[in-house]
């Protein structure tokens, strides 16, 4: 089973990569949830039911076609670094919390 990781900076460590013009990702996490995943790491969610998903990801993303693929099914995403959020004393200089 493959394991995807396609929140902020850990998406450009996915295992497979998403295709060239999509923003989102559809798949399952672990324990078997429906998953949304923006690429660039700025929204996504758990959803009930993958129509949710995919309305959600058609909806954000302005109906743009291509900008949703889904994950292979063999894919397990996860959006373990949304919540493994950077230290604030390892945040670049000049950011600060609002």
């Amino acid at each position: 089973m493959k394991r995807l990781m396609l929140m902020g900076e850990a998406a450009a460590q996915a295992t497979l990569p998403p295709l060239r013009n999509s923003r989102f990702m559809i798949g399952r996490d672990a324990r078997g949830h429906w998953v949304v995943c923006d690429v660039r790491g700025l929204v996504g969610g758990v959803f009930f039911d993958r129509s949710s998903a995919v309305h959600f990801a058609a909806a954000e993303s302005d109906y743009v076609p291509g900008a949703v693929c889904c994950a292979p099914d063999d894919a397990v995403l996860t959006m373990d670094p949304l919540f493994n959020p950077v230290p604030q004393s390892q945040w670049p200089e000049g950011v600060r919390a609002l």
